[in-house]
């Protein structure tokens, strides 16, 4: 239950919304006929419901006052934020990691890391949550690659990456892929990291 304070301040509010729409309706902006035929319009109205209320204050006026508060209301209803599409969040992580890669054939997690976790995509999340986005987008993270002149490193193929954005309709993406380990650690044996594998450390 709203307190009085708060019934106020939301009335506040929505009156200055409803005030701003009129305004907006009365006068759209690239159309000046328009405009001149609706405030032509308003001027021809409002005296007669002025009068009106006049006449019968006691009736009209609370009317009055109470429809507007009551559109003032519903106005000022704070919007309900709309949950982020979790398909459409993992898209913008590919996307990230694919433009971090650039031209190269992958990009070594111990580069991509600190990127990512100082880009706006990376701001909230910390090395673990963002190994966990990386496996929930279904990017698979080999555990040894080579990139340049450096090899033996965990990483991630810009091939994966292209499959992800561009599937296709004979290869499906590759599965989410659950990793262990810190970035940029080297390993033994090369390929992708498979469910309820676990990471060797150098």
């Amino acid at each position: 239950m709203a307190t009085l304070r708060e019934t106020a301040d939301r009335v506040e509010r929505g009156s200055g919304i409803l005030a701003r729409r009129i305004g907006h309706a009365l006068t759209p902006e690239g159309r000046p006929v328009l405009a001149i035929v609706r405030i032509g319009a308003a001027c021809l109205t409002v005296p007669p419901l002025y009068l009106a209320i006049e006449r019968s204050p006691l009736i009209l006026a609370p009317l009055a006052i109470g429809i507007w508060c009551r559109r003032a209301w519903h106005a000022s209803a704070p919007i309900a934020p709309v949950a982020p599409d979790p398909g459409q969040l993992h898209r913008q992580l590919i996307e990230a990691v694919m433009e971090m890669v650039g031209d190269r054939p992958g990009i070594h997690l111990f580069e991509l890391y600190p990127r990512l976790l100082a880009s706006p995509y990376g701001a909230h999340l910390d090395e673990t949550r963002l190994r966990t986005a990386l496996t929930d987008a279904g990017i698979t993270i080999h555990r040894s690659m080579r990139v340049g002149d450096v090899e033996g490193r965990s990483g991630i193929k810009r091939a994966d990456l292209e499959a992800l954005l561009h599937p296709s309709p004979r290869s499906p993406g590759a599965a989410p892929s659950p990793t262990h380990g810190d970035a940029g650690q080297a390993a033994s044996e090369s390929g992708g990291e498979r469910p309820g594998e676990r990471l060797e450390t150098a």
